[in-house]
């Protein structure tokens, strides 16, 4: 089996340990249709096949929103990589232009290797998706027109992906 894209995972995944420590890695396998991976494997040679999202805390609180596509879900702020982008960047990025605030990302807790082929454990690409943790400068948030709603909270709410609602309750049970 051949995966495009999988040593530029593996060495991603290497700077971020050594950067934050050690962090879970889900690995996920997805069977798409052709045209679903030939576009997977042009972002993956772009370098921009993954993304980020970050965990914002302040005063024992995390920042999450709602999508205006997905009002029912609370997420954390984030979204894909940019052309030649690192994840890094992508973080701040998203949460500058999602929130209106800047930050600094203070770990990583989270990631998804996710492959792509046409037929289980066929050739294809991969890509690397990181849940950082984050401390925002400034209170005043400005949510762009894609957050329907930006709030703080102490403990997580039900509408919530299983490793953010992990984190949070691991976070609020150590304070």
């Amino acid at each position: 089996m051949s995966r495009e894209g999988s040593a530029t995972v593996e060495t991603t995944l290497d700077q971020l340990r050594e950067t934050y420590g050690r962090f879970p890695v889900v690995e996920e396998e997805t069977v798409v249709p052709e045209e679903a991976l030939v576009e997977c494997m042009a972002s993956a040679s772009e370098g921009r096949l993954g993304g980020t999202r970050t965990l914002l805390e302040r005063d024992g609180r995390a920042l999450l929103v709602r999508y205006r596509d997905n009002p029912e879900v609370w997420d954390l702020p984030g979204g894909g990589l940019s052309r030649h982008e690192t994840h890094e960047q992508t973080a701040k990025r998203h949460v500058a232009d999602q929130l209106g605030i800047e930050c600094e990302l203070t770990g990583a807790f989270h990631a998804r290797r996710q492959s792509f082929s046409l037929v289980e454990a066929g050739d294809g690409t991969e890509g690397l998706w990181v849940h950082f943790e984050g401390e925002p400068f400034g209170a005043d948030l400005d949510p762009a027109p894609e957050i329907a709603e930006a709030r703080w909270f102490e403990t997580a709410p039900d509408a919530v992906a299983a490793p953010i609602r992990e984190r949070i309750g691991a976070r609020a049970a150590a304070d």
